[in-house]
């Protein structure tokens, strides 16, 4: 069986994060004040910390939905 990817949220990466004690305070505080998604391939805490970090600083880098 492969590994499927797992939509993840914003805040739960940043918990996730938090939890390994990764990541700038900032962008942990970008990831839950402005609620988005990504996916990762697999289990949240199964990533290697590298991946996790990547993703956060691109969902950090989206840009502000429109009205």
């Amino acid at each position: 069986m492969g590994v499927l990817p797992m939509i993840v949220d914003s805040i739960s990466l940043a918990h996730e994060l938090r939890r390994r004690r990764v990541g700038r305070p900032d962008l942990r505080r970008s990831l839950t004040d402005r609620p988005t998604s990504t996916w990762v391939p697999g289990d949240l805490r199964d990533m290697p910390t590298s991946l996790l970090v990547l993703a956060a600083m691109s969902l950090a880098r989206q840009p502000d939905p429109e009205p």
